[in-house]
């Protein structure tokens, strides 16, 4: 026999924010936290990915993989239609370190908000009157410490 789970409901589902950060399991509830009780948001639209925002970074390495996150984001910027966009990073980020981008040197931290901050440039470009919000967090002990950039 099949388990039923009934939700409660939802009002005022249309998302304030569209939020792209890592999907490093490490840090899924803290980023949550901090946008529902730190930043206030009731609803927002999330794109996670490994690497976050290198989404929409990799143009020069891997060009599909970058237009395929600018067309998700372009599609969620349509439907949802929020002014805000956050881009959440983090200091000891697996796929920056062991994925496919290892080889790019540098600090992890460095390149985290180096690509967010690009991110923002061509953000503001492509969906003009957005603003684009960058943090970056860092692990301490159980608890995460998140700073805007």
């Amino acid at each position: 026999m099949a388990t039923v789970y009934r939700t409660h409901a939802v009002t005022g589902a249309q998302p304030e924010a569209i939020v792209l950060h890592c999907s490093d399991p490490r840090y899924q509830a803290h980023f949550h936290e901090f946008l529902c009780e730190h930043l206030g948001i009731r609803s927002y639209a999330l794109i996670a990915t490994p690497g976050g925002a290198q989404l929409l970074r990799a143009v020069d390495l891997l060009p599909k993989f970058s237009w395929a996150g600018w067309r998700w984001t372009k599609f969620v910027m349509d439907i949802a239609g929020p002014a805000r966009f956050i881009l959440i990073g983090h200091e000891d980020c697996r796929w920056y370190s062991e994925g496919p981008f290892w080889h790019r040197g540098g600090n992890v931290r460095e390149r985290v908000i180096d690509d967010m901050r690009k991110v923002r440039e061509e953000m503001t470009e492509r969906f003009p009157g957005v603003t684009v919000e960058l943090y970056i967090a860092r692990l301490d002990g159980q608890n995460a410490v998140i700073e805007s950039v």
